[in-house]
């Protein structure tokens, strides 16, 4: 039962080669982690660069950094928008008239003046069918 297995200088190899792997996985692992901790120092100092900026904007609006009131007030402006009144069926619009503009007495001198000049072109293209009969 005595093998080369149980021999001191087997294991002193073996441990040689769990040493050097555990140093490669060390190093593979040290290696992403020190990317992300600069990463994660990049996007602090971004969100503290963005963080200013915010304070710098809202602070014109009497040194208040809070947004909430402007984000309610959209919000509101939104809802304005979406809200879609009650919409009732009155019927067919029989008022050939509607389109022009301004009061009623203005409606009616607008459509006598259309009539009028309607007439006034009309008659020049009735003339000659008076005249050869």
């Amino acid at each position: 039962i005595y093998g080369y297995k149980w021999e001191p200088i087997y294991n002193l190899n073996q441990i040689i080669r769990f040493q050097a792997v555990l140093k490669i996985v060390t190093n593979q692992t040290a290696t992403p982690l020190a990317h992300l901790a600069d990463q994660a120092t990049q996007m602090r100092n971004a969100i503290f660069q963005h963080r200013m900026v915010l304070d710098y904007l809202l602070s014109e609006e009497k040194g208040e950094c809070d947004n909430g009131k402007v984000v309610k007030q959209i919000s509101k402006e939104i809802r304005k928008l979406a809200h879609v009144p009650v919409q009732t069926w009155k019927g067919m619009d029989w008022d050939l008239f509607s389109w022009l503009p301004g009061g009623p007495w203005i409606k009616r001198m607008l459509f006598l003046f259309l009539c009028g000049l309607m007439t006034l072109l009309f008659i020049p293209c009735m003339i000659p069918c008076f005249l050869h009969h």
